[in-house]
């Protein structure tokens, strides 16, 4: 659920925003300056332990090449798995 706030009132309102997210983690506040969105406070996203190094690993065997000689420089490839996109579920 999004709620917009002004910057004024997310201010006002910061300690209940916290405790909110407490209780209902799904819940996002915009905040806005002059009615353009400019924030957004939610819950972090909880990473397992080793579940980078685990993408990492799943990563590379997906990306070896026939030959050996050839090697990918597989940071250039990862993003995706170590950084969560905003809309994704």
């Amino acid at each position: 659920m999004k709620n917009v706030l002004s910057i004024t009132e997310a201010r006002k309102r910061l300690p209940s925003i916290i405790k909110s997210l407490k209780t209902s983690p799904d819940t996002v506040y915009q905040v806005t300056v002059h009615d353009e969105v400019v924030a957004e406070i939610k819950k972090p996203l909880v990473i397992k332990p080793g579940e980078a190094a685990v993408k990492l690993l799943e990563l590379r065997k997906k990306l070896r090449y026939k030959r050996k000689r050839y090697k990918l420089p597989i940071s250039e490839n990862v993003k995706e798995h170590l950084y969560v996109a905003e809309d994704s579920p």
